[in-house]
C-alpha cells in the first residue's frame, strides 16, 4: 500500500512539473507572437509611400512645413484590447477584468479552478 501512496504522490509531483513547464512554455510563445507582431506592424507603416510614390520615412527635410513630431496622413486606428485574468492564492480567487464580460469569464475559469483544486485536495486525503 505505500507502494501506491508513493507512486501516486510522485505523478502528481510529475503532472505539476509538466503543467508549469506548459505554462511557461505558453507564456514565452505569447510573447514572442507580441514582439512578432509589433515589429511588422512598425514595419508597414514606417514603409509607406506618399501620392508621389517618394518613400516617405517620416524625416522632416528643410522644406517642410509640417512639425517633426506629425506624420503625414496618418490614419488612426483604434482597437479595443479586453483583459481578464485570474490569482489563484490555494483554493480562494482574485479575480479581474477590463469589463463585464472579460470578468464574467474569468469568474467561470475561477470557479472551473476552485472545483478542480478541491477536487484534487480531497483525492489526496482518500
Amino acid at each position: 500500500m505505500e507502494n501506491e501512496t508513493l507512486t501516486d504522490g510522485s505523478m502528481l509531483f510529475s503532472i505539476g512539473i509538466i503543467t508549469i513547464l506548459i505554462g511557461f512554455l505558453l507564456i514565452m510563445i505569447g510573447v514572442a507572437l507580441s514582439m512578432y507582431q509589433e515589429s511588422r506592424s512598425t514595419q508597414s507603416y514606417s514603409n509607406r509611400t506618399d501620392t508621389s510614390g517618394i518613400d516617405s520615412r517620416f524625416e522632416s527635410t528643410s522644406n517642410s512645413d509640417s512639425p517633426l513630431h506629425e506624420k503625414p496622413s496618418e490614419r488612426k486606428v483604434e482597437s479595443e484590447i479586453k483583459t481578464g485574468g485570474v490569482i489563484m492564492i490555494g483554493p480562494i480567487p482574485i479575480i479581474f477584468g477590463s469589463d463585464k464580460e472579460s470578468a464574467k469569464t474569468a469568474a467561470i475559469l475561477a470557479i472551473i479552478l476552485m472545483l478542480l483544486s478541491l477536487l484534487i485536495l480531497r483525492s489526496s486525503f482518500i
